[in-house]
């Protein structure tokens, strides 16, 4: 059995993950993959709020697994290329109706969160919603463009 640990009220990672949760619309008990290189406060804090399916995802390891999730959360990688890896994981992960949130303050763009956009339209998403405090941009499916009738 899994032994979380209680955490404080002030929690910072408690209180994004309610954010977060919050700002992409989904229940606490959504399946979430978080993408990046230090996620366990956030896995931890996901599981202590009811998240049933967690899992982490490193942007420079091969994945086992393809589970779908409801929301891809990209949280911490070190260079554009992993940016871009995350982003096509988080698209694959989250199928066409579930939404991808990157923390622009902690990505290897942070000094170019409007580069994001283009990096986030090459692998099929589009921007919902930018938080201009947090750096937190939500993303989600572009769109299938409709057919001729």
């Amino acid at each position: 059995m899994l032994d979380i640990p209680s955490f404080a009220p002030d929690d910072p990672s408690g209180a994004l993950v309610d954010q977060v949760m919050a700002v992409a619309h989904l229940a606490p008990t959504a399946s979430v993959a978080v993408i990046g290189h230090h996620t366990l406060p956030l896995l931890l804090a996901l599981m202590r709020r009811g998240c049933p399916c967690v899992r982490s995802l490193r942007p420079d390891t091969a994945s086992p697994d393809g589970e779908a999730a409801d929301l891809a959360w990209i949280v911490d990688v070190a260079s554009e290329d992993e940016l871009c890896e995350a982003l096509q994981a988080a698209r694959r992960r989250t199928g066409a109706k579930g939404r991808v949130i990157v923390e622009g303050t902690a990505c290897a763009c942070r000094n170019s969160l409007a580069a994001l956009r283009d990096r986030a339209v090459s692998a099929g998403l589009d921007v919902v919603s930018f938080d201009h405090a947090a750096g937190r941009l939500l993303l989600a499916p572009t769109p299938a463009p409709a057919s001729a009738a």
